[in-house]
């Protein structure tokens, strides 16, 4: 995944109409599932954070059931390299 601040900004701005400065994390990632990116704007600017595991690859995003909104624990276990194997929309998860 090669798009950096402007590129990913747009997305957000204008594909998913939705607004940077709302303190919403947005997650990209790229075809081959290395390396996804995060958007935050802070206050005072766009931060951009990119992670890149060890092994392996990042779980399909597209198993997620095409949901545009997750909670921060489930962010939190993808960024750590865990698969989400099954979405209750109670609030259980199985990983």
């Amino acid at each position: 995944m090669r798009s950096s601040f402007e590129r990913l900004s747009y997305y957000v701005r204008d594909r998913m109409e939705r607004n940077l400065s709302a303190g919403h994390v947005f997650v990209f990632v790229g075809k081959n599932r290395r390396r996804p990116k995060a958007l935050v704007y802070d206050g005072s600017g766009l931060i951009l954070i990119t992670k890149r595991l060890e092994k392996n690859r990042f779980m399909n995003l597209e198993e997620l059931e095409k949901r545009l909104e997750i909670s921060l624990f489930e962010l939190e276990l993808l960024l750590h390299g865990s698969v989400i194997r099954k979405y209750k929309p109670d609030g259980e998860i199985k990983i």
